[in-house]
């Protein structure tokens, strides 16, 4: 709507007398935001009673040059309108005297100013959010020491992924997410998208966090609770998009940082826009020898370090086809080697992925269509360790290939004071396993699925302070593998919502809806090793149907962001990894549909500027997920998983002079098994990052990070033998914005 509103003020403008500038008074505005950094991409709009007089737009330094001799007028009656994504807008006057450079300062956005796009499909606003939405900026990621993005999501509310362990050192396939406990495998039950294509892995369902170049990223939503009426199969927890840099002129920005454990980044993004066409060329680097995950009690002579390089290369260009018609391609080539933790145990991932955007509006409303493809490449090896950790020995080398397919139609229009949103989309993905042993025959495993579902949403604003969104998606999802045979999956996932916004800064909403998630040809055709223990593939699991609502109260004011969200979901047919057998050298599992999962509890959100130059948020997650019943023996009233009771995180930022920036995080997590049987115990952790960070130019920032600060041992799991987090670690670098 912003841009809409943007476009229509510069037509305005362009049919204005140059008579109504009067004499010139600016000549260049620079937007920065409260710690004195740059804004880009800022909209000034200058009005003179009431018609538009000139739009200018700030560029990669916040400054909008006025150019030639007319300026930017002033005096009485002229006014200004500055807005920037992120950032609240800032309505004043011109000023009554000439001077070359204006200063104008903004700050960062109350949730409800937040432009979602994640939790609606399309860019949604504060009290129309149809689901609880968490919005993290780009300088939300570059003040964060950790050094993943998936460490920076740990901030957010009742998120984790399969174990505790950073993205950088784990196994790939140890990275699904998991929102609100619905855990119990290695499984995403969370959509993941980077603008609107799916970044899980199209075979097993685990997110690369690393395929997205940092400084390419403009912001990340997380949206919690069910979201399958609008996304199907994969959002039965909900859904995390990012979002990338769209260029509003030429910009050029940089980041280069090394440190401890032979750690290495180089990420850079350089962009321009052209009348109306804009592009960007991406590309990051990232490298690390990383740390020996096996507590140091238990390590021998085969332990090794888990390292990982990683590459990738993005590129997008967009622009106007035709009168109201905007097409958005984007390509993007990832590679990533890493090893894992022993002398024999390694992985390598290679992706390529392409898409496709064509939207248009007028009067009949607003369509999008997309396609995209991506194709992959993963060879993992397996070993067995003796007791004494001196010896290992190949049991198998595993090659998994994968295609998706896929494209999407979004149609929306506005019909008084109802907003209709519908479409559909259909997504292909095809794999094939080889797995090679020292002795014996390859063993080859291959299988299809097909989704396909079509979705409709109506939002009603019968006042300015209700929102009702109502709406409902059909799927059918065919699976044909072998072994396995041919299964069909139907699923209808509706959800409902209401919002009521009384005054005084508050905000009720609550949301009922059911979801669900088809197994992955991961789940039902890989076997995989950990440690000493085996993970067995089950070519007959079922779906998982998901039931649930959530309510919450949010409290805002200038300064003050509150958020308290009370949730229930129950997971039907749960997949779960079950022990079958257990013995001193060898825990074998199977993924299997155990039974009922009931999960319930309370999420709270705050933000606090105490002052410009000092704001503290905080999250805290209190989650109670257990097997509620289960034909498995010994199951029923276990708890789930990998999801704690309890978890938390402190964001505390201060700025003690001007160019100067000092931010500190604690994550604390409570205790969690690491197995259905809660036989082996996670101890709670504590984990804090310091980073500084100082601007030496306009242009270039200099800062020092230290992850996990007071170099806690903290668990990361047990297979059986206890494996810890990365140990503390300091790095340095330079940001480059031009």
């Amino acid at each position: 709507m912003r841009t809409l509103l943007l476009l229509l003020a510069v037509v305005v403008a362009g049919n204005i007398s140059s008579t109504a500038y009067g004499q010139a008074a600016v000549t260049r505005v620079r937007v920065l935001d409260v710690l004195g950094d740059p804004v880009s991409g800022a909209s000034v709009v200058v009005t003179s009673g009431d018609a538009v007089v000139r739009v200018v737009l700030t560029g990669p330094d916040g400054r909008a040059d006025v150019g030639g001799p007319s300026g930017l007028p002033a005096g009485p009656g002229v006014a200004w309108l500055v807005s920037a994504p992120g950032f609240g807008d800032v309505r004043a006057d011109a000023p009554s005297s000439a001077t070359g450079e204006v200063v104008v300062t903004v700050r960062p956005a109350a949730r409800s100013e937040d432009v979602t796009v994640t939790a609606g499909r399309r860019a949604v606003r504060g009290a129309e959010l149809p689901a609880d939405a968490t919005v993290l900026s780009r300088r939300d990621l570059e003040v964060t020491a950790a050094g993943t993005l998936d460490d920076v999501l740990r901030l957010t509310p009742g998120f984790s992924l399969f174990r505790r362990s950073s993205s950088r050192t784990s196994n790939p396939t140890t990275q699904g997410v998991t929102l609100r406990g619905l855990s119990a495998s290695g499984a995403s039950r969370t959509l993941v998208l980077a603008d609107g294509v799916p970044l899980n892995d199209p075979f097993g369902g685990w997110v690369s966090w690393n395929r997205v170049p940092q400084v390419a990223i403009d912001r990340v939503e997380v949206v919690r609770g069910g979201a399958s009426d609008l996304y199907g199969a994969d959002a039965a927890g909900g859904v995390i998009q990012l979002l990338s840099v769209e260029p509003v002129s030429t910009v050029v920005r940089a980041l280069v940082e090394g440190g401890g454990q032979g750690s290495g980044r180089l990420s850079t993004l350089v962009g321009s826009r052209r009348g109306s066409w804009s592009g960007s060329v991406s590309a990051e680097r990232t490298t690390t020898d990383g740390a020996i995950p096996i507590a140091p009690e238990v390590r021998g002579p085969i332990d090794t370090e888990a390292g990982m390089d990683s590459g990738v290369v993005a590129v997008h260009a967009t622009g106007t086809v035709a009168g109201a018609w905007r097409a958005s391609i984007r390509g993007q080539v990832f590679d990533e080697d890493r090893k894992n933790g022993t002398l024999l145990q390694d992985n390598d991932t290679n992706q390529r992925q392409a898409s496709a955007d064509l939207a248009g509006f007028g009067r009949w409303g607003d369509l999008r269509v997309r396609a995209f493809s991506a194709g992959q490449g993963y060879d993992q090896a397996f070993s067995a360790v003796n007791a004494s950790r001196s010896s290992e020995t190949l049991s198998s080398r595993q090659r998994v290939a994968s295609t998706m397919d896929g494209g999407a139609v979004e149609y929306v229009r506005a019909v008084r004071a109802v907003t209709l949103l519908a479409g559909g989309d259909v997504r292909q993905v095809e794999g094939d396993v080889i797995e090679t042993r020292p002795m014996g025959a390859p063993t080859l495993a291959n299988g299809r699925q097909t989704f396909a579902g079509g979705f409709a949403q109506g939002t009603w604003a019968p006042s300015s302070r209700w929102v009702v969104v109502t709406g409902g998606r059909a799927d059918r999802v065919n699976t044909a593998s072998e072994p396995g045979g041919e299964r069909n999956i139907t699923a209808f996932s509706p959800k409902a919502s209401v919002v009521y916004t009384p005054g005084a800064g508050l905000t009720a909403r609550a949301s009922v809806y059911r979801a669900f998630r088809a197994p992955t040809l991961n789940e039902r055709l890989r076997s995989f090793r950990v440690g000493n223990a085996l993970t067995q593939n089950n070519p007959a699991l079922d779906p998982e149907r998901v039931a649930g609502g959530d309510a919450s109260l949010a409290w805002e004011r200038r300064r003050t962001a509150l958020r308290a969200t009370v949730f229930s979901t129950r997971l039907d047919d749960a997949v779960t990894n079950v022990t079958i057998s257990s013995t001193p050298t060898l825990i074998t599992r199977q993924r299997r549909n155990a039974g009922r999962i009931a999960s319930r509890g309370l999420e709270l959100e705050g933000r606090v500027q105490v002052v410009d130059a000092l704001s503290v948020a905080g999250t805290l997650a209190w989650t109670r997920a257990r097997f509620a019943s289960s034909d498995e023996p010994g199951l029923a009233g276990n708890r789930v998983p990998q999801v704690p009771t309890a978890q938390g995180a402190l964001d505390v930022r201060w700025q003690p002079i001007a160019p100067t920036l000092l931010a500190l995080q604690v994550r604390w997590t409570g205790p969690q098994f690491d197995d259905d049987r809660n036989a082996f115990t996670l101890r709670r952790s504590q984990v804090a990052d310091l980073l500084g960070e100082h601007r030496i130019t306009g242009a270039v920032r200099g800062f020092v990070a230290a992850e996990n600060l007071f170099d806690a041992d903290y668990d990361v799991g047990r297979t059986p033998l206890r494996t810890v987090g990365t140990p503390r670690r300091v790095r340095a670098g330079l940001r480059l914005v031009f």
